[in-house]
């Protein structure tokens, strides 16, 4: 899997939209001319001399390929990580200081599904049926509990637990192996 696929299927822990959590960034032919680059550390250094700096949220909303951020950060856990959106954040990539994938997010406009019966769009408390939830306020995600046989996926709502908001629908998916984050 190398290429984007937005009809492929879901799997925890293991991959989403044509790619592979662990994969390496040089295996991605699409990733290797992104239609703009962001460095956070320079348009920061722009922000502060009073220059234009690039916005990335009204460059994601022109652009119809991939745009890539380099993160810049006082966190050593973040400072070098890469981020590759597609199109308005229908599916990001997130790649680690040594340019492993360890997060794969997709949103919206996303086809692919998860047990063959979940997709963007789906109610959140109609995955209890195969797997018990919780919901992280910090990561605002549902996972699936600790003792679950369900591993490495995370499920976004509407930044609220089932409990005060049981109606909520699935609005996106976080495919992940947070071990390979560092």
């Amino acid at each position: 899997m190398t290429r984007l696929d937005l009809w492929a299927e879901i799997i925890p822990g293991v991959s989403a939209a044509g790619f592979r959590i662990g994969q390496h960034l040089s295996s991605i032919p699409d990733l290797r001319e992104p239609i703009l680059t962001i460095d956070q550390r320079e348009e920061r250094k722009k922000k502060e001399k009073g220059l234009e700096s690039i916005g990335l949220d009204k460059a994601l909303s022109d652009s119809d390929g991939w745009i890539f951020q380099k993160i810049s950060s006082d966190s050593e856990k973040l400072d070098g990580h890469k981020v590759f959106y597609y199109k308005d954040r229908v599916v990001l990539l997130h790649f680690n200081a040594n340019d492993i994938l360890f997060v794969i997010f997709v949103f919206e406009g996303y086809q692919g599904k998860f047990f063959d019966k979940f997709e963007i769009g789906s109610k959140v408390s109609d995955l209890s049926e195969y797997v018990e939830l919780e919901y992280d306020s910090g990561d605002e995600m549902h996972y699936p509990c600790e003792s679950s046989h369900v591993k490495g996926i995370a499920f976004y709502g509407a930044e609220e637990s089932l409990e005060d908001n049981p109606e909520q629908k699935i609005m996106g998916f976080c495919v992940h192996n947070w071990s390979l984050q560092v």
